[in-house]
């Protein structure tokens, strides 16, 4: 056990070097929804969810002696740490021929992680590498009925609640439909005289117990909820957001087959696609490997269907329940259940990514892959020794193959970045003004290409960087929604600042009367932008800082008495 544990944490570090690579240098990694800054906010926008409480108040407190890059270094380590140990450690597959080592590998290392990696749904895939855990107790907790198990669950899901509240609703729906099927069978068993009733009521005082503990515990976030249900921003994903974000595809063959290699994440459709690496652009070598891939993962499929008939069972049903989910709105044969979903239960609202549900789907291809290796190489040894060892590297190789921009640092297209020396000269000088006022941010979008970060599709960061005074876009300009904003206060400025009817001098005394003192416009940013700002024509503007990339104006006629 001592050596597992020393082998198990050792190639988990190797994992996280050879993926991270040149991001561990020193530096902000900024990519579509990760952007860290100096300081962290710990502001949720108007009608979030307060689940990621905990983890932001932890983050909050490590940040007032560590700045944002280091405590960034540490979650992007943690992340890919616990990517590769908590699967080598705890799905349930064979340890012989380095076969919890191969699900570990391929559970890490796929389009999933990759995808999502570069969107920066960090907190998202916290809770995808929290899936072996919590799979692992939960068949644990059914072989084995006892409150040490049932408390490791909860444990799990309350984790995955803290980072992911899409992975958290999957969590228990598996574990409500687990507990509802083993009482539907102990009940048809007592009813056919095949078995006493003490079992069924053991299990429903198992469930009631883990339903209480999880609503307490997770109260902090439900009640907030439930008190300001008119405010959440369930309220504002209608079908025009579900369209936007449905999953990639322009045929139902298509769709199908995106989520089957775990691929189809929404923004494949969109222009933050071009900025990076395809393993698909390869076709023959990644046909090749993918095809040895599911070679892999028939094998296992194969072979517990036929030796552990039950878990295969499991497996096999959650990972065609992912794939019918998972392809949501787009093209696809399931198109109209999914939208029945959407209409009829309220908080299926929340998947307008149903692509998530695709971490499942790459949970049972590592399982079943690493059966898979386990069984061919067992075979290989036995029958064709000679051939073991080439056969053991080959099989290693196929998963690094299928998803191989994932090496050296995301083949080095993140690289980490420092904001301009500009930006916080601009913000010594906004914090030095202790007056009330506000700061207008332009360009007026929440997602654009960010100059000094290779130009790549980023979050707007000005918020995090300035602090709460910015006012700044919220309009995330996908498909046919231009807003979600539940922000009216906010709706107003952009109201004013993109009416084209109006002159700049009434346009800035609109925005005086908003609190607007500065306005701080990214030069080369908005010479490409495709909306327009009259108010910045204005003969009421001053030049405070100029640079080549920011600079920051000050309002004339703003008086301190507003």
């Amino acid at each position: 056990m001592r050596k597992d544990l020393k082998d198990n944490l050792f190639f988990s570090a190797v994992f996280c070097v050879v993926v991270l690579w040149q991001m561990l240098i020193a530096g902000y990694v900024l990519t579509l929804d990760m952007v860290f800054t100096p300081k962290l906010s710990l502001i949720f926008a108007e009608g979030a969810f307060y689940n990621s409480l905990p983890i932001r108040y932890f983050l909050g407190f490590l940040n007032l002696f560590l700045s944002g890059w280091v405590m960034q270094k540490i979650m992007l380590i943690a992340l890919f740490f616990c990517l590769f140990y908590l699967a080598v450690r705890f799905l349930p597959v064979p340890k012989k021929h380095y076969g919890n080592y191969w699900a570990a590998l391929f559970f890490s290392l796929n389009p999933f992680v990759y995808e999502r990696f570069l969107a920066g749904h960090w907190a998202h895939l916290f809770a995808y590498a929290f899936l072996p855990p919590f799979f692992y107790y939960l068949l644990e907790f059914f072989k084995n009925y006892s409150y040490k198990n049932l408390f490791n669950v909860l444990l799990w899901t309350l984790l995955i609640g803290v980072f992911s509240l899409h992975f958290l609703v999957m969590a228990v729906l598996i574990v409500g439909s687990y507990f509802l099927f083993k009482l539907a069978v102990l009940g048809f068993k007592y009813f056919k005289n095949k078995a006493s009733g003490r079992e069924w009521l053991s299990i429903g005082k198992y469930g009631l117990v883990f339903g209480a503990l999880f609503l307490v515990i997770s109260s902090y976030w439900l009640a907030p909820y439930f008190i300001n249900r008119h405010t959440s921003l369930l309220n504002a994903f209608d079908t025009s957001n579900q369209l936007a974000f449905k999953t990639a595809g322009n045929s139902s063959a298509e769709t199908i087959f995106n989520v089957l290699t775990l691929y189809g994440f929404w923004e494949e459709r969109e222009p933050w696609a071009n900025y990076f690496l395809w393993p698909k652009d390869h076709i023959v070598v990644w046909s090749i490997s993918l095809g040895l891939l599911f070679a892999i993962i028939l094998a296992g499929i194969f072979y517990t269907w036929r030796h552990r008939r039950k878990e295969a069972f499991f497996f096999l049903g959650l990972g065609a329940i992912a794939v019918i989910l998972a392809c949501g709105l787009g093209e696809s044969p399931f198109k109209g259940f999914n939208a029945w979903l959407f209409d009829n239960i309220g908080f299926w609202r929340g998947f307008r990514d149903t692509q998530k549900f695709s971490g499942l789907l790459a949970f049972c291809y590592a399982y079943f892959g690493g059966y898979g290796l386990w069984a061919t190489s067992e075979y290989i040894f036995n029958k064709r020794l000679k051939f073991y060892k080439a056969g053991l590297i080959a099989m290693f190789i196929v998963p690094v193959i299928y998803t191989y921009p994932m090496i050296g640092g995301f083949a080095r297209q993140l690289q980490p970045v420092w904001y301009p020396a500009s930006w916080y000269q601009a913000k010594a000088i906004l914090d030095n003004d202790k007056s009330d006022y506000k700061v207008l941010f332009l360009p007026w979008h929440q997602y654009f290409s960010l100059d000094f970060n290779k130009n790549i599709i980023t979050a707007n960061p000005a918020k995090n960087f300035f602090g709460a005074k910015i006012v700044q876009g919220d309009n995330m300009e996908v498909g046919g929604v231009f807003s979600q904003s539940r922000d009216s206060a906010n709706l107003e400025i952009q109201n004013i600042i993109l009416d084209n009817k109006k002159t700049p001098e009434e346009a800035m005394k609109e925005l005086v009367d908003k609190y607007i003192k500065y306005i701080l416009v990214m030069n080369k940013v908005i010479k490409e932008d495709y909306l327009k700002y009259p108010v910045l024509a204005s003969n009421n503007l001053k030049i405070i800082l100029e640079s080549e990339g920011l600079t920051l104006y000050g309002v004339k006629v703003y008086n301190d008495s507003n």
